[in-house]
C-alpha cells in the first residue's frame, strides 16, 4: 500500500469525515486484504462512530496479521467495553500492556474502564502511570482530577484540574469540575469564577449552570440563582435544573399569566420537578399574590368564620373568576393546601359548592366551556379535601345540609334516578363517597372527566388498597405497648398522604451518592457495588421508600411498618409507578433481629423517636447493618421544635383526644391565636392536613433529642457521622464558623452552630453513619 494513500486517509481522519473513511478503508480491506493497515482504518473509524459491535471483526482481522500491536487490544478493549463485556475489555488492556508498557493510549483506556467500574483506587493509579510516561496530557489529568474528587480527595484534585487548564485553558469541562471541587473547599469565589468562565465558554454546559447556581443559593442569592437556571432549562432541561428551579422559587414573585415561568411552574407541579408538595409549598404564596385570587382571600378574611354567596366570594364573575387558572387547578391536587389564608378561601369555595348543589336540578343540559373550567375547579377543590382528610372547618349547618345531600345521592342510586355532578363533587368534598350508601354505583354512569377523576380517588383507589390487604406479610408480631398506640394511630390516619414521588433520575451505587451529597466525607468501605440490600424500618406510607428503590443501582429493598392501612397505600402507589424492588412487611423493628437478614443501608427517618425508648430502638437495628454499612436516621430536634412542644403541652392539660372533630376544632383555635414565631412549623405541610396535624401535635408518643445525646450514641455504639443534610446556605454558614471541620461532621460544633440558629432543623435532623464496629 503507497504511503501517498495513508496520508489521505489520515487528512480525512483530522476533517472528521468518518464516513468517507469507513468507505475507503473497506476498498482497502477488499484490494488488500493481508494489510492490516485498512482493517486497522476500518475499525478505528467505527469506534469513533460508536459502532462497538462493527468495529471488533475488523479489529480481530487485524490483529491475525498483526498480532503485537498494542494499539490494537487497546481498541479492541475499548469496542469490548462498550459493549458491557468487562472482563473480555480488560484482558485486551492487559495484553496491550504486556507487549507495550509505556503505551499510553492503553494505560488511558484501562483506566477509563477502571474509573466506570468504580474501581476507583486501580483507575488513579493507571492515570498516574500514565502521566509518568507523558505529563503533558490535559484529558488524562482530567480524568485523574474526577477520579480523585470521587475518591473524596477534592484537595488533590484540583491541582489536576489547573493542570489540564494550564495545558487547554478553553477546557470547559475541567472549569466547571474544578469549581464543584473548589465548592467542597469551602472556596466559593473561586468556584463562581469557574462556573462563569465555563458558561463564557460553553452555554449549554449544564454542569457548570448547575455549579454557579448553587453557588449563588448559598450566597444567598436566589433570583440571580433563578436567572442562571432559567437561561439553562431554556437550552437543555433536564432532572438537576427543574430541582434547582423549585429551590430558587422561594421568596420570589408570582409570574404573570402567559410568561415561561408560570408555564414552568404548571409543569413542576404536574410532572412534578421534585417532590409535588415540595413544588405547592413554593406556589402557595404566588397565587396568594394572584390578582383575582387575592380578592377572594380578603373577602374570606374579613368574613371568617362567615359564609358567603358565590357572589360575594367572588365577585360579579362567580367561580369563573378562578376556575380558569390552571396553577390553582394544579396546587389543589399536587398535595395538602398549606397556607391559612387559602385554606379560608377554599372553606368558603366549598360551602359554595354545597349551596350550588342543593339548588342544582339533576336535569341534562348544554355544558359550556365555562361551565367545564367550575366543574373542574370544583372538582380539584374535592381532591383536595380528601387529600387533607377533610381538615376544613365545617358548620353546624353545612354538617346538616350534606346529610341531606347525601341521602339525596343514596335515592337517586337506589332508583336509578339522575344526578347532577355539583351533587357528587359536594358530597367528596366533606368526606369520603364510600359512605354514601349504594356508591358502586357512581362507577356505572358517564361523567365529565374530571369527576371521574373524584371516583378514582375516592372509590377506585381505596378499593385496590383494600385488596391488597390480604398480600402483605406480618413478618413479627406486634407486642409492645407503644408500638400498638402507634399502630393503631397510623392505621386510623395513614401518614403522609402524598400524591406525587420525586421524579426517577439514573440510579447510582450508594458510596456515588454519598460522593455527591457529602464531597468531603471519608466514604471508606461504604458499600459501592452494584447491588444494595436497603432496610427502611417505618416506612409509612411508602414515598421515601418508592424513592430510595429508585435511587440505587441494583437495590433490593425491605420496607415494614406498623400500620398495614399505610403499607396498602404505600404498595398501591409503588404499582402506579411501575416499581417493584420493593418488598413491603408489617412489622415491629423492635423485633426485626429475628429475621436472619443484613443490609447495606438501613434507612429509619422520622420514626425511632415516636418509640418509648429511641436509644433502644435505633440498638435494635444495629445487627441489621453490615460492618462498613450505613444508616440514615432522622431525629427530632429539641430546640427547633420548642414551638410544638408548647402546644403539645396546651393539648394535654386540656384533655384533648385525636379525632377528626377534635383535630378541626383545635386547627382553627391555633390559627385564631397570636402568632408565635415558635410556630413556624404550621407553615410547613402537615399542619394542613388531619393525619399531618395529629402526627404533629396529637402524636401519641414522641421524643426529641440534641446533637450532643445522639453524639453519645453514636460512640458508644461504633457509628462514625458520614454528614448532617442540610440546605446549601446552612453547609456555608457552618464553614463560615467551623473552617476547621471541612467535611461538617463534628456534632459538638453543630450543637453550638443550632444554638445560635435554633430553626435550622425545623423538620428533624437527618444524617448519615457508617458502622464501623
Amino acid at each position: 500500500m503507497e504511503q501517498a494513500e495513508k496520508q489521505a486517509v489520515a487528512a480525512l481522519f483530522q476533517e472528521g469525515r468518518l464516513g468517507e473513511i469507513v468507505e475507503r478503508a473497506t476498498k482497502l480491506t477488499v484490494l488488500h486484504p493481508g494489510d492490516a493497515y485498512g482493517w486497522t482504518v476500518l475499525s478505528a473509524a467505527m469506534l469513533r462512530q460508536g459502532r462497538n459491535e462493527q468495529a471488533i471483526s475488523p479489529l480481530r482481522r487485524a490483529l491475525t496479521i498483526s498480532p503485537r500491536q498494542a494499539g490494537l487490544y487497546s481498541n479492541l478493549g475499548l469496542a469490548l467495553f462498550g459493549l458491557g463485556r468487562t472482563e473480555e475489555a480488560m484482558d485486551c488492556f492487559e495484553q496491550a500492556l504486556a507487549i507495550d508498557p509505556d503505551s499510553v493510549a492503553a494505560r488511558n483506556n484501562r483506566g477509563s474502564a477502571l474509573e466506570a467500574c468504580g474501581r476507583l483506587e486501580e483507575a488513579r493509579l493507571e492515570y498516574e502511570a500514565s502521566l509518568d510516561l507523558k505529563p503533558d496530557q490535559p484529558r488524562t489529568l482530567y480524568n485523574l482530577a474526577n477520579t480523585l474528587y470521587a475518591l473524596g480527595r477534592p484537595a488533590e484534585a484540583v491541582p489536576r484540574y489547573q493542570a489540564a487548564l494550564t495545558l487547554c485553558p478553553d477546557y470547559a469541562y475541567a472549569l466547571a469540575n474544578c469549581g464543584v471541587a473548589l465548592t467542597a473547599l469551602g472556596r466559593a469565589a473561586e468556584a463562581e469564577d469557574c462556573a462563569r468562565r465555563a458558561l463564557r465558554l460553553e452555554p449549554g454546559l449544564v454542569e457548570a449552570r448547575i455549579l454557579l447556581a448553587n453557588t449563588l443559593l448559598a450566597r444567598g442569592y436566589p433570583a440571580e440563582a433563578l436567572t442562571v437556571v432559567e437561561a439553562g432549562l431554556d437550552l437543555t432541561p433536564g432532572p438537576e435544573l427543574r430541582r434547582l428551579f423549585v429551590a430558587c422559587l422561594r421568596g420570589q414573585p408570582a409570574p404573570a399569566a402567559g410568561t415561561p415561568r408560570r408555564e414552568r411552574l404548571l409543569a413542576a407541579l404536574t410532572d412534578p420537578w421534585t417532590r409535588s408538595v415540595e413544588v405547592a409549598g413554593v406556589v402557595s404564596p404566588m397565587l396568594e399574590a394572584d390578582p383575582a385570587i387575592a380578592g377572594c382571600l380578603e373577602r374570606a378574611l374579613n368574613t371568617w368564620p362567615g359564609r358567603l354567596t358565590p357572589q360575594d366570594l367572588y365577585g360579579p364573575a362567580g367561580p369563573g373568576a378562578v376556575a380558569g387558572d390552571a396553577l390553582l387547578r394544579a396546587w389543589l391536587d399536587a398535595g395538602p393546601a398549606s397556607s391559612p389564608a387559602l385554606e379560608r378561601f377554599l372553606t368558603l369555595a366549598r360551602s359554595c359548592l354545597l349551596a350550588q348543589a342543593a339548588a342544582d336540578e339533576p336535569h341534562v343540559r348544554d355544558v359550556t366551556p365555562a361551565d367545564e373550567r367550575v366543574t373542574a375547579f370544583h372538582a380539584a377543590l374535592a381532591r383536595q379535601c380528601r387529600v387533607n382528610e377533610y381538615v376544613f372547618h365545617v358548620t353546624a349547618e353545612e354538617e346538616v345540609a350534606v346529610a341531606v345531600l347525601r341521602d339525596c345521592l343514596a335515592d337517586a342510586l337506589a332508583g336509578c334516578g339522575l344526578i347532577a355532578p355539583s351533587w357528587v363533587l359536594a358530597a367528596a368534598a366533606y368526606g369520603p363517597l364510600r359512605a354514601v350508601p349504594g356508591h358502586a354505583g357512581l362507577l356505572e354512569r358517564p361523567w365529565p372527566e374530571a369527576v371521574g377523576r373524584v371516583l378514582t380517588q375516592q372509590l377506585v383507589e381505596p378499593a385496590a388498597e383494600q385488596e391488597l390487604r390480604g398480600r402483605i406479610p406480618a413478618l413479627t408480631p406486634i407486642e409492645d405497648g407503644v408500638s400498638r398506640l402507634v399502630r393503631r394511630q397510623y392505621e386510623e390516619n395513614p401518614y403522609p398522604r402524598w400524591v406525587l414521588p420525586a421524579p426517577a433520575e439514573a440510579p447510582m451505587t450508594l458510596a456515588a451518592n454519598l460522593r455527591e451529597r457529602f464531597p468531603r466525607a471519608d466514604l471508606a468501605g461504604v458499600p459501592d457495588g452494584p447491588t444494595l440490600d436497603v432496610l427502611v424500618a417505618g416506612c409509612g406510607t411508602g414515598q421515601h421508600s418508592l424513592e430510595t428503590a429508585r435511587a440505587y443501582l441494583g437495590a433490593r429493598v425491605l420496607a415494614v411498618d406498623l400500620s398495614l392501612t399505610s403499607l396498602c397505600y404505600a404498595r398501591r402507589k409503588a404499582l402506579e409507578q411501575g416499581v417493584g424492588n420493593i418488598e413491603y412487611a408489617q412489622a415491629d423493628l423492635l423485633r426485626l433481629s429475628g429475621l436472619g437478614r443484613d443490609f447495606d443501608l438501613v434507612e429509619s427517618s422520622g420514626v425511632l423517636h415516636h418509640l418509648a425508648d429511641p436509644a433502644g430502638g435505633w440498638r435494635a437495628l444495629l445487627p441489621l447493618v453490615r460492618p462498613g454499612g450505613v444508616m440514615r436516621i432522622g431525629l427530632y430536634s429539641r430546640l427547633a421544635r420548642r414551638g410544638i412542644a408548647k402546644v403539645r403541652r396546651m393539648i394535654a392539660d386540656r384533655g384533648l383526644d385525636a379525632t377528626p372533630e377534635t383535630i378541626r376544632a383545635f386547627r382553627q383555635e391555633l390559627l385564631d391565636m397570636p402568632w408565635e414565631p415558635s410556630w413556624g412549623r404550621f407553615l410547613l405541610g402537615d399542619f394542613f392536613s388531619a393525619s399531618g396535624c395529629r402526627d404533629l401535635l396529637f402524636h401519641v408518643q414522641e421524643h426529641c433529642l440534641d446533637l450532643l445525646e445522639i453524639k453519645t450514641f453514636c460512640l458508644e455504639n461504633g457509628l462514625r457521622i458520614i454528614g448532617l443534610e442540610a440546605e446549601p446556605e446552612v453547609i456555608a454558614a457552618y464553614h463560615a464558623r467551623f473552617p476547621d471541620d471541612p467535611a461538617a461532621v463534628n456534632l459538638s460544633n453543630w450543637h453550638a452552630f443550632e444554638a445560635d440558629n435554633p430553626d435550622t432543623f425545623l423538620n428533624m435532623y437527618q444524617f448519615w453513619v457508617q458502622r464501623t464496629a
